[in-house]
């Protein structure tokens, strides 16, 4: 009897003590378990909130070329990557592509940014040679593309040689007040020309053009004569003209030409056996001025390169210098002929105009 009582104790006992310790032991375990998933949330990276652009410029950055180009792609398919940094991001791929060693995928690359953007640009000291040499092939195949669809001129280069008429009658007018016969007419010397073209739009450019022009006569003295004097008239004008494009082909061009600016124009009238107290000296009688000039005509282009065209140029302009300034405005060429007063002359190289030469693509 007393055996079994004890027995019931017991089992009496252990039911009550049962709960608490189920209780901590569920206790410990959801402890355990808090701290486990504590402890994989502190081992686990954040997330990167940046924009996808920087988070790629970073991938560029640490060496990871495949990563940035993948996240790039995923990110222009899916819209993230907008506005202004579209251009930025396909300019970063490309790059990426370069290190990867896929230089043909590189080029089209940048020749898509650069149909998107015609005025992007990489910096030579920014970026490395090999990215930089990939991107200066795509610039140039896209300048050869237009230029061949005549889309768009690049910037140019020209020089040119030719002839033009070089009337100067006024002058012409005073060598011929020696009382001798008349003098020839003026003589134009080979003409200079050295322009610099740039585009405005496609098919229309803007030239600035500065040219070299001279004529000569003299009167008809004996050239051992006192009197005798050599007539020279130069001119320098600086035109501004529009350049439009009415013809093109991938080898030919045909342009029409407009413009005007200033002429810097200079008369110099030499005596070469002046008698000065019993020597004998040359002497010159200079007049000039600022006239204003204008001129139209056509220009034909051969490229014989890409880059590189043989030009022809006819054009019909107006170029006077205005009266002349001398020293002496009532001063006689030929003492005792009235005739020869200097007075209100002017020099005139209107009429025509026929040029060739050379012009260069040079890009931008």
């Amino acid at each position: 009897m007393t055996l079994r009582r004890s027995v019931f104790t017991l089992a009496l006992v252990a039911l009550l003590a049962a709960p608490g310790a189920l209780a901590a032991s569920a206790g410990a375990a959801a402890a355990s378990s808090a701290a486990s998933s504590a402890a994989s949330r502190a081992a686990a990276p954040a997330a990167d909130t940046r924009p996808a652009l920087a988070q790629a410029r970073a991938l560029y950055d640490g060496a990871k070329f495949q990563p940035a180009v993948d996240l790039i792609e995923r990110s222009l398919r899916d819209g993230t990557v907008t506005g202004d940094d579209v251009i930025a991001a396909r300019a970063l791929r490309a790059r990426c592509l370069v290190k990867l060693g896929r230089r043909l995928e590189s080029k089209e690359g940048f020749k898509a940014v650069l149909r998107s953007d015609r005025g992007f640009r990489l910096d030579p000291s920014e970026v490395p040679p090999d990215e930089y040499d990939v991107f200066r092939l795509a610039a140039q195949e896209i300048d050869s593309e237009q230029l061949e669809a005549g889309r768009r001129f690049p910037a140019s280069i020209g020089f040119t040689v030719g002839e033009g008429q070089a009337v100067n009658q006024d002058l012409a007018d005073l060598a011929s007040s020696a009382g001798v016969a008349a003098a020839d007419d003026f003589k134009s010397k080979t003409e200079l020309g050295y322009s610099v073209r740039f585009p405005l739009r496609p098919r229309l450019s803007i030239d600035v053009e500065v040219s070299w022009l001279k004529a000569e006569t003299s009167d008809k003295l004996a050239a051992d004569l006192n009197s005798h004097t050599i007539y020279s008239a130069t001119a320098m004008p600086v035109m501004v003209n529009v350049v439009k494009n009415w013809f093109t082909s991938p080898t030919r061009h045909v342009n029409a030409i407009v413009g005007a600016g200033p002429v810097i124009c200079q008369a110099i009238l030499e005596n070469r056996n002046s008698l000065v107290a019993g020597r004998i000296i040359p002497t010159q009688v200079v007049g000039h001025n600022q006239g204003w000039g204008g001129q139209l005509g056509l220009e034909f282009e051969q490229l014989v390169r890409p880059r590189f065209a043989i030009a022809a140029q006819v054009r019909a302009r107006r170029m006077t210098s205005g009266t002349l300034k001398w020293l002496r405005n009532d001063f006689e060429i030929y003492e005792s002929y009235s005739a020869s007063l200097l007075g209100d002359r002017s020099l005139d190289f209107s009429g025509l105009d026929a040029r060739i030469g050379l012009r260069a693509y040079i890009g931008y």
